[in-house]
């Protein structure tokens, strides 16, 4: 189903003019400062006024035509805002009404052409020519609900469409304008790669221009440092420096503790040294990071650990060591990113599909940019409880996967209620899909119980192969501890090296198959097992 747009057409237009009023107050300022440099006379104080007026001229011509753009695009910004998206987020109202008619008429159509196909060579021809004109009428009301839906949505496409193209566009001019000290060239390519949101045309420009490289990062290493197409090793230098000014000044605080957290995170040792391939202290409400373990260049396997509810980059060292463990067990040629780009729900937000679309929106630009960089390496993504949610919006939403060739669900919180995402991910093309859920996981059933918009359990899918994580024993039949409640790293955690769960996910990503039998050898009974079986899922009385 389409999302609306978030915005705020009248502070942005608000500020636009704001800004304005400053371009055209500094160019009185201008004025004077041309009067002061032309100033009559001779002596020492009259040429000191002279080149003081010289040296205000010179920082006032960028910083009048900064506040001029500035408040040109904000202005355009709220303009495109009205025309586009308004209208677009006013046609949701009537998508979702239509595709509740759809949906009701649908299954009336199929309920009717049961009844009809049950009535022929009925003794009565009366009844079968009855239940056959139902059936007709019945399709038909369907197929005239589905043909307002689709034009609905078609229109919906093409406002956002103009929107998206109008965001782009403005973007790319807010960038610019802090690039008034770049060459002409170099401004021109700093403009083309912020207005694209193709990691490969991202790239293609990037080798386009080396001779330009150093005079882009030197005036915008936070923006490429983040920017996806941009090769990592150029992203990790210009990441960890940043990281290192920003703690320099940085006081005491939640988010100096966030930031030391990250860099605890690097100072980890590894051949090569864990990688900062993306830094956001300030884009979001959370500090959002991703750190790589191992050589993404080189990698044949690149896993993906995504955290759910309540995750932060205080965490960040401790998803490190289950990154490396991965590595180990998955063998030669893995390396595996701890990504922890998105702005995680808290309890109170976790039911909704709010963070989950957001975050989609981040990890379809890093996976696809991960593509893009290392199209010849399996890509596999493992996702921990809302995680899950997030990632499987992000991949089920693309026809293509994304390029991913596995999504490893532990713990879901739940899918998404979105039938278009669902047959993405089960059509038995890539990506392959991957569940467990633990026996004694009550979170993860009341993540899906309470969920308004999320509430799909992933092991009950077609073509989703389910995996144990209540204990079992290896290809050697040593034992693997069971995954004892909801938590994704430390003892009966999801991710925990050694338990059922990991050794799993490690073999999935090393064979593309879970290397212990469901309920074989050591599995432990749980409370959600078939013993209690008025909640069990195993006979699902009640879905969860």
């Amino acid at each position: 189903m389409p999302v609306r747009i978030e915005g705020d057409a009248g502070t942005m237009s608000w500020w636009g003019m704001q800004l304005t009023r400053v371009a055209d107050r500094l160019d009185d300022l201008h004025t004077a400062a041309v009067l002061a440099k032309n100033l009559p006379g001779a002596g020492v104080r009259v040429t000191s006024a002279r080149g003081d007026a010289e040296a205000l001229l010179d920082a006032l011509t960028a910083d009048i035509s900064e506040a001029t753009l500035l408040g040109m695009v904000l202005q355009e910004y709220a303009d495109a805002y009205e025309r586009y998206a308004q209208p677009a987020n006013a046609l949701i109202d009537d998508i979702e009404v239509a595709h509740g008619e759809w949906a009701q008429s649908s299954a009336a159509a199929d309920d009717a052409a049961t009844l009809a196909l049950s009535t022929v060579g009925s003794a009565w021809d009366g009844l079968a020519a009855l239940t056959q004109n139902n059936a007709t009428e019945a399709a038909q009301t369907r197929d005239l609900a589905w043909q307002r839906l689709s034009s609905l949505i078609a229109e919906h496409g093409e406002y956002f469409a103009q929107w998206s193209s109008a965001y782009d566009a403005a973007l790319a001019a807010l960038a610019s304008a802090g690039s008034a000290g770049m060459t002409p060239e170099a401004r021109a390519v700093f403009e083309r790669l912020i207005g694209t949101s193709d990691p490969a045309h991202v790239r293609a420009l990037w080798n386009e221009h080396p001779e330009m490289h150093p005079e882009l990062i030197a005036a915008h290493p936070d923006l490429l440092g983040n920017l996806d197409g941009i090769p990592y090793d150029v992203r990790s230098t210009l990441n960890r420096d940043r990281l290192d000014a920003m703690l320099a000044t940085e006081p005491d605080g939640d988010r100096r503790e966030e930031l030391e957290a990250i860099r605890r995170a690097l100072e980890t040792e590894g051949s090569p040294p864990p990688s900062l391939i993306s830094f956001d202290p300030d884009g979001s409400e959370q500090v959002t990071a991703a750190i790589a373990h191992g050589d993404l260049a080189t990698a044949s396997e690149i896993n993906t650990l995504i955290p759910g509810m309540n995750g932060n980059v205080g965490d960040m060292h401790a998803w490190g060591e289950s990154a490396r463990a991965l590595n180990r067990a998955a063998g030669d040629g893995a390396a595996t990113v701890v990504w922890f780009g998105y702005d995680t729900p808290n309890l109170l937000e976790e039911p909704g599909m709010g963070r989950a679309q957001d975050g989609a929106a981040a990890l379809g630009s890093y996976l696809r940019g991960l593509s893009t960089l290392s199209p010849a390496a399996d890509i596999n993504v493992i996702a921990h409880s809302y995680g899950s949610t997030t990632a499987a919006l992000a991949i089920g939403s693309a026809s293509d996967g994304l390029g991913v060739t596995s999504l490893i669900a532990v713990g879901s919180a739940g899918f998404p209620n979105d039938d278009a995402v669902i047959a993405n991910l089960t059509d038995g093309d890539p990506p392959r899909v991957y569940a467990t859920v633990s026996e004694d996981d009550a979170v993860a059933r009341i993540g899906r119980g309470t969920a308004i918009g999320h509430s799909v359990s992933p092991e009950r899918l077609t073509d989703v192969t389910v995996f144990d994580s209540d204990g079992g024993v290896d290809s050697d039949g040593r034992p693997l501890p069971a995954a004892t409640g909801h938590d994704s790293l430390g003892p009966g955690a999801y991710l925990e090296p050694g338990s059922e769960s990991f050794y799993n996910v490690a073999e999935i990503v090393r064979t593309g198959e879970p290397g212990t039998e469901r309920d074989g050898e050591g599995s432990e009974r749980g409370f959600w097992d078939e013993g209690n079986w008025w909640i069990s899922d195993e006979y699902a009385f009640v879905d969860l």
